[in-house]
């Protein structure tokens, strides 16, 4: 389950998500692409998409209608811009709609799979920005990173999406097929 995205509906978060690529151009990264952008609300861990039927997707999405029908669509910001050895994230916050919404997820989740399905390792939540190809200097990078202004933007969340995902760890990307969207509130 994630949340998407859209830069061409957030030119706040576009010109971060830019300016973080601009300041450490020359760094070893891949850069998630516009259209991969994405805070994950939670994973299906019991079995892989190709075995989850269609009946199945169809019970989980009406089960997520359901479940998200009343939450309310919300805002959040997206920054400060962090650097690691993994690569680099904004920070999200506030945290309280965002663990409600993965709560609601979780718990739809939970109702069609079962506590299988239900074992991503639930945290401190962030946008990745991009992923590290290779060792640099994260010390570096995060104070290049403390150049970018507007360090933080505002993003606005009103649907979810269930996502078949497709991840390639030796080009550091994530891509996916959408096989439901589902909005906040009716």
């Amino acid at each position: 389950m994630y949340i998407t995205v859209e830069l061409a509906q957030h030119p706040e978060v576009a010109e971060l998500v830019r300016g973080a690529w601009d300041v450490l151009r020359g760094f070893p990264l891949s850069h998630v692409q516009d259209p991969w952008l994405h805070i994950t609300l939670d994973q299906i861990t019991d079995e892989p998409t190709s075995r989850i039927t269609q009946y199945e997707r169809d019970t989980l999405t009406a089960e997520l209608t359901e479940a998200l029908g009343d939450a309310e669509p919300f805002d959040i910001t997206v920054g400060s811009l962090l650097s690691s050895r993994y690569g680099v994230i904004a920070d999200l916050h506030p945290d309280e709609e965002l663990t409600s919404l993965h709560r609601r997820v979780r718990g739809a989740i939970r109702a069609v799979r079962g506590e299988r399905a239900v074992q991503y390792p639930w945290g401190v939540q962030h946008l990745t920005i991009s992923y590290a190809q290779a060792e640099a200097d994260s010390d570096e990078a995060q104070r290049l990173l403390r150049s970018v202004r507007p360090g933080h933007a505002c993003l606005h969340i009103d649907k979810v999406r269930l996502v078949d995902v497709t991840a390639d760890s030796g080009a550091k990307t994530i891509t996916w097929q959408t096989l439901a969207e589902i909005p906040l509130g009716r």
